[in-house]
C-alpha cells in the first residue's frame, strides 16, 4: 500500500513540473493602460486575461505607467519616458514568452499636440515621425527575434482624450495608429483595433484614458478573444492560394516579406517559396490575424502546411539582453 502511494507521488511530481514547464508564456507589455493605473487595489487587464486562458498560460504583466514606444534617444536628447530603458522591458525579453501583447502609443500621441490646459507638453515636437515607424519596427523586431518565436499582437490604440494631459484622441487616430497598423503590416504581425472595441464609456476612469475595474476585465475579453480565435487557414490549388472562408481584407506575404499590392483574395504563385497572409477577421474592426504558412514546392500541387513552432530561426541576430536590435542600451 504504502509502495504504490510512494510510486504516485513520485510520478506526480515531474508530471507536475512538466505541465508548469509546458505553460505558454504571454507578455504584456505596454504603458498605464496595461499596468493598471488608477485600479490599484483591482485587478489589471493581465490578471483577467490570465483567468480566462486558465492554467495552460502564464500571464505576466509588463506595463509601466507614462512610457512611450519611442526609442531611448531622440531629437531632444536622452527620452525619460522610453519603455526601451525599462527594466520591465528587459524582464518581458528574458521571461522566454510565446505570446507577446504590444499595447503603447498612448503617450506617443503628446509628440503631436502642442501644451493644452495650462499644462507643458515637454514630449511636443521632440521625436521625428519617421524614428517613430523606425522604433516601432525595433521593437516589433527585438521581441520577433527572440528563441521562443513568439506570436506577436500589436494593439491598435483605444481612445484616449484628457487635454490636461496632452493626449488627444485625434493624435492617436491621425498620427499614433497608423502607424502602428502600417508597420505591424510590414512586419507580418496580428493587429488588435482596441480602438474600435474599447470606446465604451462606462468602462473608464474619469480622466478618459485608463480603464476602470469593468474596463480592465473587458479590455481582458478583447486581447483573450482575438488570442484564441482560429487563425486563419491557407490552402493550395495548383498555381492559386487562397483562404478558407472570406475574409474582409487580405495582405500576402513570401519568405517572410510583404508581396507589395497583393492583396486579393487568391494569389496566383509564379514562384515557389513560403507564403503566408494577414487577414482581416471582421467587418466592423481593424482587426488581422496572421495564417499559417504554407511551402510551395510545386506550382501545380497542394502546398505543404509548416508548424510555425517548428520553423527554423531567423538568423538575422543573438539578443543578450544587452543591446536592442539598434544598440540603443547597454544594461
Amino acid at each position: 500500500m504504502f509502495g504504490k502511494l510512494t510510486i504516485a507521488v513520485s510520478l506526480a511530481i515531474p508530471l507536475a513540473v512538466s505541465s508548469a514547464l509546458a505553460a505558454t508564456n504571454v507578455a504584456c507589455v505596454g504603458n498605464s493602460i496595461t499596468e493598471g493605473y488608477g485600479i490599484w487595489s483591482e485587478k489589471k487587464y493581465p490578471d483577467h486575461l490570465q483567468e480566462m486562458l486558465g492554467s495552460d498560460y502564464a500571464v505576466t504583466n509588463f506595463g509601466v505607467s507614462s512610457m512611450t514606444f519611442a526609442g531611448a534617444t531622440i531629437k531632444s536628447g536622452d527620452n525619460n519616458s522610453s519603455y526601451w530603458k525599462t527594466e520591465k522591458f528587459k524582464a518581458a525579453l528574458a521571461s522566454s514568452p510565446n505570446i507577446v501583447v504590444i499595447e503603447l502609443g498612448t503617450n506617443d500621441s503628446k509628440y503631436f499636440m502642442e501644451s493644452a490646459g495650462g499644462n507643458y507638453n515637454y514630449l511636443y515636437g521632440q521625436c521625428e515621425k519617421s524614428q517613430l515607424y523606425t522604433d516601432y519596427e525595433a521593437l516589433i523586431d527585438t521581441f520577433a527575434h527572440l528563441p521562443t518565436n513568439p506570436e506577436i499582437y500589436a494593439t491598435l490604440q483605444p481612445y484616449s482624450n484628457n487635454v490636461g494631459w496632452a493626449i488627444m484622441d485625434t493624435a492617436i487616430v491621425n498620427q499614433i495608429n497608423p502607424i502602428i497598423k502600417e508597420t505591424a503590416t510590414k512586419k507580418g504581425v496580428n493587429i488588435i483595433d482596441l480602438h474600435a472595441l474599447f470606446q465604451t464609456p462606462a468602462w473608464f476612469l474619469d480622466d478618459s484614458v485608463h480603464p476602470n475595474a469593468k474596463g480592465a476585465q473587458e479590455l481582458a475579453k478583447i486581447v483573450n478573444k482575438y488570442i484564441t480565435l482560429a487563425k486563419p487557414t491557407l490552402k493550395q490549388e495548383q498555381a492559386t492560394l487562397q483562404v478558407d472562408g472570406t475574409p474582409y481584407g487580405i495582405r500576402w506575404y513570401k519568405d517572410g516579406k510583404l508581396m507589395e499590392g497583393a492583396d486579393k483574395a487568391s494569389l496566383t504563385l509564379t514562384e515557389t517559396g513560403t507564403y503566408k497572409a494577414l487577414v482581416k477577421v471582421e467587418s466592423d474592426n481593424d482587426s488581422w490575424l496572421l495564417s499559417n504558412e504554407i511551402q510551395v514546392k510545386d506550382l501545380n500541387t497542394t502546398g505543404i502546411a509548416l508548424d510555425r513552432n517548428k520553423k527554423a530561426q531567423p538568423k538575422l541576430r543573438k539578443l543578450r539582453h544587452k543591446v536592442d536590435v539598434k544598440g540603443r542600451w547597454a544594461k
